[in-house]
């Protein structure tokens, strides 16, 4: 039985944004037949206010009903609860980050249009609101709107990007194109597998895997890691029978890299003269003291978290 999906939309006061988004999502599934999801939404305020008539309007029109909305203010709790969290706008992303320590969550707009701005609230864009009802139901429709029109590419991309391991070890998916997914090698906790994104002038991209998801290399148990490293050294050993070597790569975080939430070793076998750059940077010039400085402080804090 696949494990159930999860998605939590956060804005400020869980009144407008993250609820047209809640229930958009909602819809989509229920139009077509996609079960095994849970789906909410929170605020980053405690503010207590009643949802405007405008917005269940606004959703009916794009043919969104079934609206029975509590607000609820964002906790750790709830917070656990999802395997995807989106924020709204900027400010949603900026408060998970600092409130709670979360930093894997995404933009709806990142999601759903591959474009990192935010979906913004009616008195970013309407300051007289108060006074301009017009123009309060005007920005309301438009963001509805716009919600809804983009909810099957979010749909399409969270799942990809949270999922799609999953789905490929579950054989719910196949790769991209006509690809098919097979499995190299295999232990009870851990799958290598090639990825159909192979660098020119290689001959594979092997990715080595934890069969349950887990976002965060850190969040990993001892004893996966163990088996996940065993299984890299495998793999690695079998390669370096026809190859000069190979990289290993591992993303961990949106800063680093990371695409998809399911932590993964990137194996990239090498020949001499293959010209593939895996990492390049540009060195800073330090001085012995800025060193002694870095390994100072990193020594704290490895110590403070022990």
């Amino acid at each position: 039985m696949p494990t159930e999906k999860s998605i939590l939309f956060v804005c400020t006061a869980n009144i407008f944004r993250s609820v047209s988004a809640e229930y958009c999502f909602k819809q989509y599934l229920s139009d077509h037949n996609i079960t095994g999801w849970k789906v909410g939404s929170a605020g980053t305020t405690g503010e207590k206010y009643d949802m405007d008539p405008s917005l269940s309007e606004a959703l009916a029109s794009c043919g969104v009903g079934n609206i029975t909305h509590t607000q609820r203010k964002l906790s750790k709790e709830i917070l656990d609860d999802y395997d995807i969290v989106v924020g709204m706008a900027q400010n949603h992303i900026d408060f998970l980050a600092s409130e709670f320590g979360y930093k894997n969550a995404l933009l709806f707009d990142t999601l759903a249009i591959r474009k990192d701005t935010s979906v913004m609230d009616v008195d970013d864009d309407v300051p007289d609101w108060r006074n301009n009802h017009a123009g309060f139901v005007e920005k309301v429709k438009n963001t509805v709107s716009h919600i809804h029109e983009n909810t099957p590419g979010l749909f399409q991309n969270a799942s990809e990007r949270f999922y799609l391991f999953s789905d490929l070890i579950s054989g719910e998916k196949t790769h991209r194109n006509g690809f098919p997914f097979i499995s190299l090698y295999e232990t009870p906790h851990t799958l290598a597998f090639m990825s159909s994104d192979i660098p020119e002038h290689a001959d594979g991209h092997i990715l080595i895997i934890p069969k349950k998801r887990f976002s965060d290399f850190s969040k990993i148990p001892v004893e996966v890691a163990q088996e996940l490293f065993a299984t890299l050294s495998h793999i690695g050993r079998v390669i370096g029978i026809s190859h000069d070597g190979y990289n290993i790569l591992l993303n961990n975080g949106i800063d680093a890299g990371q695409y998809i939430f399911h932590a993964h070793f990137h194996l990239v076998p090498r020949k001499h003269g293959d010209g593939i750059e895996i990492e390049k940077w540009n060195r800073s010039v330090v001085t012995p003291d800025e060193f002694i400085h870095f390994n100072e402080a990193l020594k704290k804090e490895i110590a403070s978290a022990i």
